[in-house]
């Protein structure tokens, strides 16, 4: 029970994170802006990021820790009875997790480390490129969220039996 509990705490901050980055927190900051703002952004990424990757991280652990549950309860049918819509689950979630990856350490990291860089006075992106990886950035992060949807629709699925 303390594991599915975990389960959905770390879901709900993850969708909550990141449907608030991709819908409220990043169109606020679309468009070049100016040093400030970009810093502004380094600094809210530098915080919402690490979260959403370790509450990935609960999810995957207390996830596969509910699989072998699944999988004690019912034994040679578990196969038969749940590889449909586990299936699908998990095929979601690993897409989820290769978008997170470029999300965070493609986009992120290049947005907070040129952030850096202009405040120590070495230049950043240029406001044009800043402007393109914010937009794509909120895509991502839309995408994400509604991929993480899905999967918890799924779960629901599952956990009803």
């Amino acid at each position: 029970m303390a594991l599915a509990a975990l389960h959905l705490v770390a879901a709900a901050l993850y969708l909550g994170g990141t449907l608030t980055l991709g819908a409220a927190v990043l169109p606020a900051f679309r468009g070049e802006g100016d040093a400030g703002r970009r810093a502004t952004l380094a600094r809210i990424l530098r915080v919402a990021h690490p979260v959403s990757l370790a509450s990935l991280g609960i999810l995957v652990l207390t996830g596969a820790g509910g699989v072998t549950a699944l999988k004690e309860a019912y034994g040679a049918q578990f196969a038969a009875r749940w590889f449909g819509p586990l299936g699908l689950k998990l095929l979601l979630v690993f897409i989820l997790l290769l978008v997170a990856s470029y999300e965070f350490f493609g986009l992120g990291l290049r947005l907070t480390r040129a952030a850096a860089r202009e405040a120590a006075g070495e230049g950043g992106l240029a406001p044009e490129v800043h402007a393109r990886l914010v937009a794509r950035l909120q895509t991502v992060a839309l995408a994400n969220g509604l991929l993480g949807v899905v999967a918890s629709v799924l779960g629901l699925v599952l956990a009803r039996g």
